[in-house]
């Protein structure tokens, strides 16, 4: 079960609305942004979440972002169950659509590496063991999901969705936005939208009438504020600790 709660910090991250071509100057993250979270499940501090654009490479002719994700488990929660997950995308930010996913996991006895290459023209995702074809169009890793959302324009009433292709699935998840709140967080208080995307899952950490709330500021940043998942298996809390702007 413990594998599980790391397991749902990407997962947590997996909502985009579905977007057309971007502009990159008017995106509201750049290079040098850094968001740090903590994580709790139930109520012990579990780890801490740091996701960054850390800066433009060139990759298939374009010019695209280096996204990382990092997840540690805390001193307290590694003396009985040690964390440390590393997670990069190669995210293109015209498209808004994932070039390459790499994933090196380590959570206790339990190691995983894969690299994932993304053809958007072709719509097919090749890995060391398959190819799969017939992904959705400008698919998207759980990583870059994250920055994918935070592209469009979030308000009441929106019809939103996100295209999530991996590995193993391949679909469109719509998302209701549920209303407009304040909350404090150890960043600051902000005004926000909580967003619910409908997963509907009958296998998976949200079977069994799971739920899934994001929390994304009403700004121009529009930053995930806090993200709260209520699994089969017990209640995960991530909470915004800090945050640095892009440069």
């Amino acid at each position: 079960m413990k594998t599980k709660v790391f397991s749902l910090l990407a997962i947590l991250l997996f909502f985009a609305t579905t977007a057309s071509a971007a502009d990159i100057d008017e995106l509201p993250y750049g290079v040098g942004e850094k968001l740090i979270y903590s994580v709790n499940y139930e109520d012990t501090m579990a780890g801490v979440c740091v996701m960054s654009v850390d800066k433009l490479v060139r990759y298939q002719g374009k010019e695209v972002f280096k996204l990382t994700m990092k997840i540690d488990s805390s001193t307290a929660f590694s003396d009985f169950f040690y964390v440390k997950d590393r997670m990069e995308s190669l995210f293109d930010p015209v498209d808004l659509a994932t070039l390459r996913y790499e994933k090196h996991l380590i959570e206790d006895t339990y190691t995983a590496d894969e690299v994932l290459y993304y053809d958007q023209d072709a719509n097919t995702i090749t890995s060391a063991t398959q190819v799969r074809t017939g992904i959705v169009a400008n698919g998207c890793d759980a990583l870059a999901a994250f920055y994918h959302v935070r592209a469009q324009d979030v308000y009441e009433g929106a019809s939103l969705s996100y295209p999530y292709a991996d590995a193993t699935r391949n679909e469109i998840v719509p998302i209701t936005v549920l209303g407009r709140e304040t909350i404090t967080v150890p960043a600051g208080t902000f005004d926000c939208y909580k967003l619910r995307p409908e997963l509907n899952e009958e296998t998976g950490i949200f079977k069994e009438n799971g739920t899934l709330y994001i929390w994304v500021s009403a700004d121009e940043h529009q930053l995930p504020i806090q993200i709260v998942g209520n699994t089969w298996f017990g209640k995960i809390h991530a909470t915004l600790e800090r945050y640095v702007l892009a440069d």
